[in-house]
């Protein structure tokens, strides 16, 4: 059993509460928002080139439900983010679906009223541009990024509910499942929307968070540093001795994930960097530090039970010196705590992992001086020192890809009344007989099998065609 903070042999004293509580902080993010002025219906844009497929229009209207949903999820007081992710999690591969649809049949997707999307941005400091909260876009491929990245900030909140609640295994799970969600925005679908496009590369300043290929890399390493801190809390809940010297690996492996996060995010993504809140930095900085003094602490715990008294006293002293408030900004320690600093909840934990420190510190000392005459070093040698351990524990997220749905434009007789075909358009249509245009699309499997089709369309492309039809 962990004994609580009023212990009174600090020399085999097990680890406070403060030290669980320290090991186990985390940042709940806010999740992007649907702009609640946003009307737009999935049915009533794509009427015309879908009203003679039944299962298109069945397609259109659950995309509409769904998403409903959804904003009445994000409208509410209080959102429920385990409601919220089920929508989410029926919704994207709809929306995806109707992406595809209009990606291998350019020339029938016709609009009949403008798609416009409107977001906000849940990892931005939500006071940067006080004149434009929301940030509008005609692509789908916007609307499909924002929806995942709120799946996964969504999926984090549910993580962060469970840490609260004690239940620290299912909180790693959900925050790897973060991790891969965000890995998957990371290097799969971002890269292949943002390829040779000059137009979001002129657009940086004005893109949200969600939607820039830095920031979710930047995600999956803050979240693969949160599963782990996870399992160090697991340990560190069990009765009994934990294996200290684990803890100590994990503790460091938890700080060098976060030192990535911040690096990745400053050297990819600036501008964004510059629009976090920068209390959020704060916390960062405060969490890389104290777990530092966490795997320092941990360490020397772990060299006391193997007899290494000199060594453990070295360790605990350094530890002490990590988790002291630092005198410069960029001197080493803790960031102060301001009065106004949401890190205030976290003030009593520290002073009492401070007191634990010092009272063991103490104790140790007089025992080495009376008992064991180990030789204490400045410092600890480097065959002691850390190796972090990082888990990198990702789970893996796939999208549920489904076949395109038909379209068709009734009444259409020839090409002059439809866009003129792409390049892609020509050479997928050549033996396609004209009076069935547009109504048997590939099936999915079939058109990504089809060498020339796959070099030609890609999703690029199919923002430009969303542009394009939705300028007609």
């Amino acid at each position: 059993m962990i004994m609580s903070d009023n212990f009174i042999d600090a020399s085999s004293a097990s680890h406070p509460d403060s030290v669980l509580r320290l090991s186990s902080a985390v940042h709940r993010f806010a999740i992007p928002f649907i702009n609640p002025k946003d009307q737009i219906s999935f049915e009533a844009s794509f009427n015309t080139c879908s009203k003679s497929h039944s299962n298109t229009i069945a397609a259109m209207q659950q995309a509409d439900n769904r998403r409903r949903e959804i904003k009445a999820a994000m409208a509410s007081g209080k959102v429920i983010h385990t409601s919220l992710s089920t929508s989410l999690k029926e919704y994207i591969p709809v929306v995806n679906q109707i992406l595809l649809s209009c990606k291998f049949q350019p020339e029938v997707a016709r609009l009949d009223k403008h798609l416009v999307f409107s977001w906000s941005s849940g990892i931005e400091y939500n006071k940067y541009n006080k004149s434009k909260e929301f940030s509008d876009s005609e692509a789908l491929m916007f609307e499909l990024v924002l929806s995942i990245a709120t799946y996964a900030l969504s999926e984090s909140n549910i993580g962060c509910d469970s840490c609260v609640d004690g239940d620290f295994p299912k909180a790693s799970r959900q925050f790897a499942k973060a991790a891969g969600i965000f890995q998957y925005l990371g290097e799969d679908v971002l890269p292949n929307w943002m390829a040779n496009s000059a137009q979001h590369a002129e657009l940086e300043n004005e893109t949200l968070a969600e939607t820039r290929v830095g920031v979710c890399l930047a995600m999956q390493h803050l979240y693969m540093a949160m599963a782990q801190q996870m399992a160090v809390a697991t340990v560190l809940a069990k009765p009994g001795t934990p294996n200290y010297a684990l803890l100590g690996k994990l503790s460091s492996g938890i700080a060098v994930e976060l030192e990535t996060f911040v690096t990745t995010f400053r050297s990819k993504s600036p501008v964004h960097m510059s629009r976090i809140d920068p209390s959020f930095l704060t916390l960062i900085t405060f969490l890389i530090n104290i777990q530092h003094s966490l795997g320092l602490y941990f360490l020397g715990r772990s060299l006391w039970l193997n007899c290494e008294y000199g060594v453990a006293i070295a360790a605990i002293s350094e530890a002490t010196v990590a988790a002291r408030t630092r005198t410069t900004p960029t001197g080493r320690g803790l960031p102060e705590i301001e009065s106004t600093s949401p890190l205030q909840s976290l003030s009593p934990e520290l002073s009492n992992y401070r007191k634990h420190m010092v009272s063991l510190l103490q104790s140790w000392e007089k025992d080495n001086m009376l008992v064991y005459f180990n030789k204490v070093p400045p410092s600890v040698p480097a065959d002691k020192a850390l190796k972090p351990i990082r888990i990198n524990k990702v789970e893996e997220y796939c999208l549920d890809i489904k076949d395109p749905l038909p379209f068709s434009l009734p009444g259409v007789c020839n090409e002059q009344e439809v866009s003129s075909p792409t390049k892609v358009e020509s050479k997928t249509s050549e033996s396609t007989d004209e009076s069935s245009k547009g109504t048997n699309p590939p099936s999915y499997d079939d058109a990504m099998n089809n060498s020339s089709f796959q070099q030609q369309v890609d999703c690029d492309l199919a923002r430009e065609l969303q542009d394009k039809l939705n300028s007609e």
